[in-house]
């Protein structure tokens, strides 16, 4: 939902708007949405084709889109499921932060990259395109471009030909918890992606405050899959600063209640990011971690997104 918009992008969806002979696209609400009123479709029978064109153009209106494939398996619905918001923007942002300071000072080519919402091809999905809210994957100096891997088959890429990405993140605001899961296991069907986290924000109880700071009471929850021996493993925590189900936030503390508690935070080893196996995949493989990165774990501090969220709409 932040990936600029350039000139180009600009020029072709005014062709796209203005000439009735392009190609058939989903259409985008001439009004404001409201949060509520998602998932809104706003396209069907869509060609793969024309569905990516779409994001081409107008990937960074702010929305989050989702294909649904027909059974014919070439056309599908358009889905809108998330906006941008102020909280939905400000998680993102810090996540991405979280994923960076393995880099240390290094700002030019660091050896992690951390991007917004580089397009990637749905995993298993005939060629859709989709666009995680947070991509972390190795910078080529240390893992190539698959087309100069030497690994067979070769790896999977990005839509540019850079290493997928092999950590994710998925942050709902509006999106509803069934799509956002959706997504995530998606995600997960492509071996590359190690793990993805999942972040949940439901909406403020209105009218209701924290006597101390004045932030709306609101759950939030969050989910860590990742690739295991015998499949997906996942975590879940439920760090809002009101405990899920909670009728009575007030005399109910939540737990998620200061920075570094060891229960609150998502931990991903360092290693991940630089999985690129040989095929097969020896017995008691690791990756190659870059002399100059010294942690050996992200570490995502929950009360800290928390916190971030709550700030966004007081």
């Amino acid at each position: 939902m932040s990936r600029a918009r350039t000139r180009t992008k600009e020029f072709l969806a005014g062709i796209l708007h203005k000439h009735p002979k392009s190609p058939k696209l989903p259409k985008l609400p001439e009004k404001p949405l409201a949060e509520s009123s998602l998932p809104l479709r706003i396209g069907s029978n869509i060609t793969i084709q024309d569905h990516n064109t779409f994001l081409n153009n107008y990937g960074s209106e702010g929305y989050k889109f989702y294909f649904e494939l027909n059974t014919d398996n070439k056309t599908g619905s358009v889905y809108i499921i998330g906006m941008a918001s102020p909280v939905h923007e400000d998680v993102v942002h810090l996540l991405q932060k979280f994923f960076e300071v393995p880099n240390g000072e290094v700002i030019f080519s660091p050896p992690i990259k951390v991007s917004g919402q580089p397009f990637h091809f749905k995993p298993k999905g005939g060629g859709v395109k989709i666009a995680p809210d947070v991509a972390v994957y190795p910078d080529t100096a240390f893992v190539p471009r698959p087309v100069a891997s030497a690994i067979v088959p070769r790896p999977p890429s990005d839509e540019k030909g850079n290493p997928h990405a092999r950590i994710v993140c998925e942050v709902s605001v509006g999106q509803t918890v069934c799509h956002l899961k959706k997504r995530c296991l998606t995600w997960m069907r492509q071996q590359y992606v190690r793990a993805v986290i999942s972040i949940k924000i439901l909406d403020p109880r209105l009218g209701i405050r924290e006597p101390r700071t004045g932030y709306f009471y609101r759950i939030m929850t969050a989910k860590l899959y990742r690739q295991g021996m015998q499949g997906i493993e996942k975590q879940e925590w439920d760090f809002g600063n009101v405990i899920k189900n909670s009728r009575n936030p007030k005399g109910n503390p939540a737990p998620c209640n200061a920075p570094n508690l060891p229960g609150f935070q998502i931990n991903i080893p360092i290693g991940e990011v630089f999985w690129d196996p040989p095929f097969p995949i020896p017995p008691g493989y690791a990756p190659a971690i870059p002399d100059a990165i010294t942690v050996h774990n992200f570490t995502i501090d929950l009360y800290r997104i928390q916190q971030v969220a709550l700030k966004a709409e007081m």
